[in-house]
């Protein structure tokens, strides 16, 4: 009996309370029995739980540190192009060839900058116009007056599992 499912320890509670072939006081004694084992399957499961939860946020915390070595990189390189690309200027090199590959300086694509954005003629702006439905709005306003807008479908049904 140690080695039941979730689902066998639970399917077991009503099969055990409609059987009416067992006495009472043996369906008891298998009530604390089940009672136990879903006590220790709980516990598993809470263990297996926060085991997972603990390792996603080492992977988070993991990402993370990459990413800020990777942004790291990213500026010492960029740093790096622009040093080697002034001393280049400096010494009047445009292009340097090894057998390794070839550096050369060659001119940017046209860029813009914005110096005063109110200054900018209204025929180079583009509005941009972005709609959010308030959800938290709409609960609250049907907490409020039990009223559900078109459009929306209020969910009460829904369960979550809490682990502490």
């Amino acid at each position: 009996m140690n080695n039941l499912s979730l689902y066998e320890i639970t399917s077991g509670f009503p099969a055990l309370m409609e059987n009416e072939e067992i006495k009472e006081e043996d369906k008891k004694k298998i009530e604390e029995e089940l009672t136990v084992l879903l006590q220790k399957k709980s516990q598993n499961i809470i263990g297996y739980t926060k085991n997972i939860e603990l390792t996603i946020n080492a992977m988070k915390e993991e990402e993370k540190r990459i990413a800020d070595n990777r942004k790291v990189l990213e500026n010492k390189i960029s740093k790096f192009k622009e040093y080697v690309k002034e001393c280049m200027e400096n010494n009047g090199f445009t292009k340097i060839e090894t057998e390794l590959g070839t550096l050369s300086i060659a001119k940017s694509p046209t860029s813009v900058e914005i110096v005063n954005e109110d200054e900018v003629p209204n025929e180079f702006k583009q509005e941009v116009v972005t709609i959010k439905i308030d959800k938290t709005k709409i609960k609250n306003n049907f907490k409020e007056t039990g009223e559900i807008p078109t459009g929306v479908n209020i969910i009460t049904t829904n369960t979550n599992l809490r682990i502490k």
